[in-house]
């Protein structure tokens, strides 16, 4: 769990140097249009995955823990062809669009980055779970960001002009990067695991895998929505520089993200393999200790941000500091989210994906609605309500459904008796 929570935490100051270079040497207006890019290929590259990124992850538990060899090297060819296919099929239109709203060398750029991150995320997933938290996320997300990092601080102490189609570039080089070290990492495992493995005959058991992933691809996708559509929506409705300013706020709140983040690397890492070995007693304590741990990370953010949010926001550009209530509010927003816990991962992890979609579905269509209400009317502040209305009500349902479908408590409630979990744990298909 101190892996999950230093990882995640060395993640959020990776960023957070990567947005404020990005903001002070890019300007204004274009880092209005790096925020527009960066949010499009992130929304993008989740539904280019078609829900393969947490498929593998119950691929891995289910078939290890069974001992099908055969059945786990079936639906590895499976998701790799998924992706592929996937990264083809949402990267070509997206590259004429850029090309033709920026430039063939932007385009080039942000295709190549949405790409890799796209193939990226997948693995990262995967060798979370075959090898481990650190070797997952820790090359996958670095990579991607250490590039830039690199790019961005030697323009500014040259005093170089920062380009777009560079900066993207650098970040696609480092995801290539990251992506070849998974694989290396997960062949390696394979051998260890398996050692007939590549003489093994795969099995498949494509009706099954299509409507998980169908199931998966529908949910995730409108997950990345709650994530990056608020920039998009922003941009369209405002201006460029309202959406670089919105997408400073988000990221600063996204401060309490280094618990629902190191959450969700540390839960996916464990439950799916502790729900099907029926190990409940350690599943009970897992969950406690990611209850504790979020409760505080929840109360010491809040202070922060509520103490020296307009300092923080004031780092990047002087300003984006009036924005101090609009953080305030997307804050609760973030701590509600936070403390649902692994909700949400206990409902996609344990076949109950079906669910999952119907919440995320609900809160991205109270989101989008909100943000058309009231973005026109009362500029970011507006945005910020609608965005926090509609992750309370996103939290409130996912604790409900993963106790009533699993019959699991993921929520910080657990720490109170009687909302642990039913005495019969419910087992999904």
């Amino acid at each position: 769990m101190a892996s999950a929570f230093a990882l995640k935490a060395l993640f959020t100051i990776s960023n957070f140097a990567l947005v404020t270079l990005a903001a002070r040497t890019l300007g204004l207006e274009v880092f209005g249009n790096y925020s527009l890019l960066f949010s499009a290929a992130g929304l993008l590259s989740i539904v280019a995955t078609f829900g393969q990124q947490v498929l593998v992850m119950r691929f891995w538990s289910e078939y290890v823990a069974g001992g099908r060899c055969d059945l786990l090297k079936g639906s590895l060819l499976f998701s790799g062809a998924v992706c592929l296919t996937g990264c083809v099929l949402v990267g070509l239109p997206f590259y004429v669009w850029c090309t033709l709203a920026y430039s063939s060398s932007i385009g080039a750029a942000v295709t190549l980055y949405l790409v890799t991150v796209s193939l990226v995320m997948t693995t990262s997933h995967l060798i979370r779970t075959a090898v481990g938290i650190e070797a997952g996320d820790g090359f996958g997300n670095l990579l991607l960001t250490i590039p830039a990092i690199s790019y961005l601080g030697y323009c500014l102490a040259a005093q170089r002009e920062a380009e777009l189609a560079a900066l993207f570039g650098v970040m696609a080089a480092g995801g290539a990067a990251g992506l070849l070290i998974h694989l290396r990492l997960l062949c390696r495992s394979l051998n260890e695991k398996f050692p007939g493995f590549w003489r093994t005959r795969p099995a498949f058991d494509l009706s099954r895998w299509l409507a998980r992933s169908t199931k998966l691809w529908a949910s995730n996708g409108l997950e990345a929505s709650n994530q990056y559509l608020d920039v998009l929506v922003v941009g369209a409705l405002l201006d460029p520089a309202a959406a670089g300013a919105y997408f400073v706020v988000t990221r600063v709140a996204n401060i309490l993200s280094v618990a629902t983040d190191a959450i969700h690397m540390f839960s996916t890492r464990h439950i799916p393999d502790l729900y099907y070995h029926r190990e409940l007693t350690q599943l009970d304590a897992l969950l406690d200790m990611v209850a504790r741990v979020t409760i505080a990370v929840i109360i010491g953010g809040l202070l922060t941000i509520a103490a020296g949010g307009s300092q923080l926001l004031a780092i990047f550009n002087g300003a984006y500091a009036p924005f101090h209530g609009a953080l305030l509010i997307l804050s609760f927003g973030a701590a509600s989210i936070a403390a649902a816990g692994p909700s949400a991962s206990l409902l996609m992890l344990t076949g109950h994906e079906g669910r999952y979609l119907a919440v995320v579905g609900g809160s991205v269509l109270l989101r989008v609605v909100g943000l058309f209400v009231l973005l026109p009317h009362f500029g970011l502040t507006g945005g910020a309500i609608a965005t926090t209305a509609a992750l309370l009500a996103m939290a409130l349902v996912l604790r409900h459904s993963a106790k009533d479908w699993t019959g699991i408590e993921g929520s910080v409630l657990r720490l109170i008796g009687q909302f642990r979990r039913d005495d019969k744990v419910r087992m999904a298909d």
